[in-house]
């Protein structure tokens, strides 16, 4: 291997030691750091299109999980009329087994949702007024059912179906029972009696104004804990997208 003095030092003479290139072993081309670079780019250049891509499947349905959300607080529900409206048949088939129980009819009411508009619920209660229930139409699952129960020291109780969040907190108790309705308000009714001792005997609700207060005292002071895990988990696939693009970007910008 020859060698050259430069300097008092030595300098390989040999090609395959030159910065500008590194020979393959195989006897191919050789393959430069700008090749090598060009890779990293094409990479980062990717992974970004990636993350904007999945902004745009990601972004727009945490954008209304938050929003319905932030909202939740101070949000109303209203009268939806003195006229019945027909259910969907998902909520019929509910309403069908509360009504073998001794549930009967308060009335319907509905909120207006960002991005989605009106939303209609039908308002039942029970034969004591100690239990009333909200059923709501659900492009998923069908119809979602939460009833409710709150004692005089503001213990609040509610049981879903068929999902919902669970809750062990002293001013909020929520359950899901994943069966039918039926054995939904057979749990709730069992976890009153549990309850009564105590925190007394449930406040009535029999009319639409009583179960209107009701609401709004409930989510002024519980509204959105029962939608916290479900919205952060559609809005965590945004957030990871949305830093795969800060990253890849900088990484782009760095570069230069």
């Amino acid at each position: 291997m020859g060698v050259t003095h430069v300097g008092g030092g030595l300098l390989s003479s040999d090609p395959k030691y030159t910065p500008e290139s590194v020979e393959p072993a195989n006897g191919g081309q050789p393959r430069t750091g700008y090749d090598f670079r060009m890779a990293e780019r094409t990479l980062e250049l990717a992974g970004l299109a990636l993350a904007i891509l999945l902004l745009l499947r990601f972004g727009p349905p945490a954008s209304r999980a938050w929003r319905i959300y932030a909202g939740t607080k101070t949000r109303r529900l209203a009268d939806a009329g003195p006229l019945e409206i027909v259910p969907p048949a998902p909520v019929a088939a509910v309403l069908e087994q509360l009504g073998t129980i001794g549930f009967s009819r308060i009335g319907e009411r509905y909120v207006v949702l960002p991005s989605r508009g009106r939303v209609d619920e039908w308002t039942w209660r029970d034969e004591t007024g100690s239990t009333y229930v909200s059923i709501v139409p659900s492009r998923y699952i069908g119809a979602l059912m939460c009833a409710y129960s709150v004692f005089p020291d503001g213990l609040w109780l509610q049981t879903n179906f068929p999902r919902g969040e669970t809750l062990d907190r002293p001013d909020h108790i929520a359950r899901v029972v994943d069966s039918n309705p039926v054995d939904a308000i057979a749990a709730h009714r069992a976890d009153i009696d549990r309850l009564r001792p105590a925190h007394g005997n449930p406040r009535l609700v029999r009319t639409m104004a009583e179960s209107l207060r009701m609401d709004a005292e409930y989510r002024s002071r519980l509204g959105g804990s029962t939608l916290r895990r479900l919205t952060v988990n559609l809005m965590a696939p945004a957030f990871a997208a949305a830093g795969l693009a800060i990253i890849c970007g900088l990484l782009l910008l760095l570069g230069r």
